[in-house]
């Protein structure tokens, strides 16, 4: 039993991770508990973007398979120890996966390509002691870029265009085959004239932001006022596939849905959950955020928006890429409207009629959920906005006042972006709003993910299965009770010390 008294607490530590319980590394998201689900890691860069390589950690306790055909990365030897991790570092779509190293790594090569395009590798991990318990790991690499619209709104494109966009509907915003971002715009009355837009050169009435639809894989997202002018004050209503729910600070899970049944299908198709300040996010199984900033106006009664997308790689919509010698983005079919027409005339018929009306919802392709008796034509306003108008006015409706120059710097003092603060500032003196300032300055608080960084969609777990922040299996139980568990292995080893003693 001499050994028994030369064990100390690096010992104990070591028989920790021989049982089976990590001990380093336990909150990692990309530690992978076996026997576990099927998960999916995504990895955003900017278009153009070199990537370094960077680490993918993988349970040791695994045998991998590297499925994409460039071999397999299987372990050897005598125990569950070898397959630790891969290195790889973001490849271009057309890059081919190269074959696993000896020493069990595997680098696929390549660098950042133009936004939208992706790729994606796959591993399947089988338990060492019961190679029937798998689960299959897809990383997934894509260019991605971040776009918005704010204020009255005040657009920039995925690729970095700035212009204003005030028609009165829905629109689809931005969409790919896994994400659609649909925003209703509502006209509001100024007893102005605003001032003229830099870009388009175009002199128009303004809109806002209302409310805010998406699909999100198989599931549907909406974010609009109460029908009920009464209850509208209250606040938005969020919905999910078309039922109400309460936002906590736990957030919502949107999980994976079939098409036809809408019977639950296994994974995960994002994340809802609460911001700073009011703000509410919504992120996408590749880590997608789409950030709606609400407020209310007391003047008009109504809650407007700012929408944000970061890390996206949708390129279609108002907020779409803009194709070379083109003014504005592509319409639906890709087709480009060229460049800026030299008559103000043509441009406010390409900007509000082609472009717009290519944009419009439908019934068949809206997102948001209406009242009985409604539908997407009931927050149409075609005439909406006037070009070179003689009056911004609306039957029915009390005209919204202009504030000072002087007022409006001072609204928006805070706001440190130069572009977003002259669009305060413009949003200011049109309506008399000083809120504006406000609902910039949450939008400028707000943290994004980022580029460079892994994101995994699978809701971390701790004991009992239920949501916390770590990935769960024996590593959260580790981290929850780990003073428990060293105080036992303490206790033994002082026994074992005791019982070997002369």
């Amino acid at each position: 039993m001499k050994r028994s008294r030369e064990l100390g607490i690096p010992a104990i530590l070591m028989m920790v991770g021989a049982c089976g319980i990590p001990s380093v590394a336990w909150a990692d998201p990309q530690d992978l508990p076996i026997p576990c689900a099927d998960f999916q890691y995504s990895y955003a860069a900017k278009p153009g973007e070199a990537i370094t390589a960077t680490d993918i950690e993988t349970n040791k306790d695994a045998y991998w398979v590297f499925e994409n055909g460039g071999g397999n990365l299987s372990c050897s030897g005598t125990g569950p120890f070898t397959c630790a991790g891969l290195t790889v570092t973001v490849p271009a779509p057309d890059v081919v996966h190269s074959p696993a190293a000896p020493d069990g790594k595997t680098t696929v090569a390549g660098t950042a390509a133009a936004l939208g395009e992706q790729d994606q590798f796959s591993l399947t991990a089988s338990d060492a002691s019961d190679p029937a318990k798998k689960c299959k790991g897809t990383y997934l690499f894509h260019v991605t870029a971040e776009g918005g619209g704010w204020g009255d709104p005040h657009l920039t494109t995925v690729d970095g265009v700035h212009y204003d966009f005030q028609s009165a509907g829905e629109f689809t915003a931005l969409r790919d085959d896994k994400l659609e971002i649909q925003t209703r715009q509502t006209a509001v009355p100024t007893a102005t004239i605003p001032i003229t837009n830099a870009y388009t050169g175009i002199t128009h009435c303004v809109a806002v932001y209302t409310a805010v639809a998406a699909r999100v894989g198989s599931s549907r997202v909406t974010l609009q006022p109460n029908p009920n002018v009464e209850e509208t004050r209250k606040g938005m209503e969020l919905r999910v596939n078309g039922k109400l729910v309460q936002l906590t600070d736990a957030g919502i899970v949107l999980n994976a849905s079939s098409a036809t049944s809408g019977a639950a299908i296994g994974g995960i198709d994002g994340h809802i959950r609460k911001a700073a300040d009011g703000a509410i996010e919504i992120i996408d199984a590749r880590g997608t955020q789409l950030v709606v900033t609400p407020r209310f106006w007391d003047g008009p009664k109504v809650w407007y928006l700012n929408v944000n997308v970061y890390q996206t790689s949708a390129t279609q919509g108002t907020m779409g890429v803009v194709p070379e010698g083109s003014w504005i983005p592509a319409l639906p079919d890709g087709t480009s409207l060229g460049s800026m027409p030299e008559s103000i005339d043509q441009r406010y018929q390409d900007l509000y009629e082609k472009f717009a009306d290519a944009w419009r919802v439908t019934d068949a392709s809206s997102l948001f959920d209406y009242a009985s008796g409604s539908n997407t034509a009931t927050f149409t306003l075609d005439e909406w906005p006037r070009n070179s108008p003689q009056s911004c006015d609306l039957a029915g409706q009390t005209s919204v006042q202009p504030a000072t120059e002087a007022v409006a710097q001072a609204a928006c003092a805070a706001v440190t972006d130069p572009v977003r603060k002259a669009d305060c500032v413009f949003d200011v003196m049109v309506t008399g709003h000083e809120g504006f300032g406000k609902s910039y300055e949450t939008m400028q608080r707000f943290q994004p993910l980022g580029t460079g960084t892994w994101y995994s969609p699978a809701p971390p777990k701790v004991d009992g299965g239920q949501p916390g922040n770590n990935p769960g299996g024996l590593g959260a139980v580790f981290k929850k009770w780990w003073w428990l568990i060293l105080l036992l292995l303490l206790i033994v080893f002082l026994l074992m010390r005791k019982k070997s003693s002369p």
